[in-house]
């Protein structure tokens, strides 16, 4: 007995919307269990899950917007982005042009910078330069909550 054409069999189970989705995420293998993926925090690994969703393939020339609101849309604060963001960049999974100051959103880039630290010396290096992120961001933040001090002549 052959099927009708164009039937569908019902969506799998797990299918929150009880109809066939129009778009999925792919994560494949060797990014999910490579050394780079997996130093990831648990909050970067949520928020590049998010960007991966919002990338279309060549429709919107492989630059992926997303603003905070998108990220925010998911109970994600700001500043989890920010440091997640560093995370994602200094491990090489994204590059980022930068919105500017008429509230333009970033622009992310899907890249394959994490293949390169399967090297455990690179991987190292790569979380050195996460850590001094990290400490020049607080250093910036101490310096501009201290009120500045103005000497009288």
């Amino acid at each position: 007995m052959s099927k009708k054409r164009g039937s569908k069999p019902p969506p799998p189970k797990f299918s929150t919307s009880g109809t066939w989705h129009t778009h999925f995420t792919p994560f494949f293998d060797d990014q999910i269990d490579s050394k780079a993926y997996i130093a990831l925090s648990a909050s970067a690994k949520e928020v590049y899950t998010i960007i991966r969703r919002q990338y279309k393939g060549d429709y919107s020339g492989e630059v992926i917007k997303c603003p905070y609101s998108t990220f925010e849309k998911y109970g994600i604060r700001r500043e989890t982005v920010s440091r997640s963001i560093d995370q994602l960049e200094a491990f090489g999974f994204i590059s980022i042009d930068r919105g500017g100051l008429a509230h333009q959103p970033s622009r992310y880039h899907l890249i394959d910078k994490w293949k390169e630290l399967s090297d455990p010396v690179k991987l190292e290096k790569a979380k050195a330069l996460l850590e001094e992120r990290k400490r020049r961001a607080k250093l910036a933040k101490c310096n501009a909550r201290e009120p500045s001090i103005q000497h009288a002549s």
